[in-house]
Parts: C-alpha cells; structure tokens; sequence
C-alpha cells in the first residue's frame, strides 16, 4: 500500500511540473486553455494508473481463487462440520445411556444422503460387559436419539 502511494505521488508531481512547464509555455488565449485541460486530464491519468493494477479493488475477486481452491474450501469445510456434529451427537447419546446407567463410549459416522444432506451413518458403541444384558435398551436409545436403525448400530464389548 505504501509503494501504491509513492507511486501516485511519484507520478503526480511529475504530471504538476510537467503542466507547469506546458502552462508557462502556452502563453495565453485558447491554446492555455487546450493545455489547461491537457494537464487536468494528465494529472487524472497520474492518479488513476496505479490504482487500475490494484486487484482488491477488482470486482471479480474469486478470479484470483481457482475452481479447485473453491472445492478444497468446500471439503475441508465439509468435514469439519461432519466431524463436529458427529462429536456433539457422540457426547449427547453417551451422556444419555450413562443418566440411565450404561457406561459406554459411542463413536459417530456422518455421510451425505442421496440428496446431499448430512446424516448419521453409523453408529459403534464401546459398552461395559457389566451391560450386557441392556443391550436392546442400548439400541432402542440409539434408534431414538439418532434415528439409526439397529442394522447400522455396532455393539462392541469392552
């Protein structure tokens, strides 16, 4: 921004002393006035140049970004968003089966559905074998809270 602005005025002196000098020549009469306007248009071509190369003030600003930057954006926001979702219906399931007394570990899979909407995938639930015998309880906890059918729910024991 610095250099942009040393160039300027860089430029617009020069456009000034320029138009000076033009100006004394010019005398008077109609040929200072063509020469008046020759320098105000000068000092407008001085001042306007440097910023005509400044690429912020371009409207276009995603031309400067390729398609395949925009998609590595894309997925990388993707799974971020996945995977946080994925935790917090994690933390929620687990912290639900131990208010109602099953220790356990739950790991969420997210996936995109045939509409691209996000999804839960699956389901595995590291539970104590001291909980063995509350494993539909489990599951039926698992259906309700995430709307997992028991095909893609993991039990695994500990």
């Amino acid at each position: 921004m610095t250099e942009l602005l040393q160039t300027i005025l860089l430029r617009v002196t020069i456009a000034g002393a320029v138009s000076a000098v033009a100006l004394k020549l010019a005398g008077g009469g109609a040929l200072k006035e063509v020469v008046r306007t020759a320098a105000g248009l000068l000092m407008l071509l001085a001042l306007l140049q440097p910023l005509a190369g400044l690429h912020l003030l371009s409207w276009n600003w995603q031309s400067s970004v390729s398609q395949s930057d925009l998609d590595e954006m894309q997925a990388r926001n993707m799974q971020t968003t996945m995977s946080t979702v994925a935790a917090s219906i994690a933390k929620a399931v687990q912290q639900r089966a131990e208010e109602a007394g099953i220790p356990c570990t739950v790991n969420v899979e997210m996936a995109n559905d045939a509409d691209g909407l996000l999804q839960v995938d699956k389901v595995t639930v590291y539970y104590d074998s001291t909980a063995a015998n509350r494993l539909s309880e489990l599951q039926s906890l698992l259906t309700k809270e995430c709307g997992v059918p028991a095909e893609r729910q993991e039990l695994i024991a500990r």
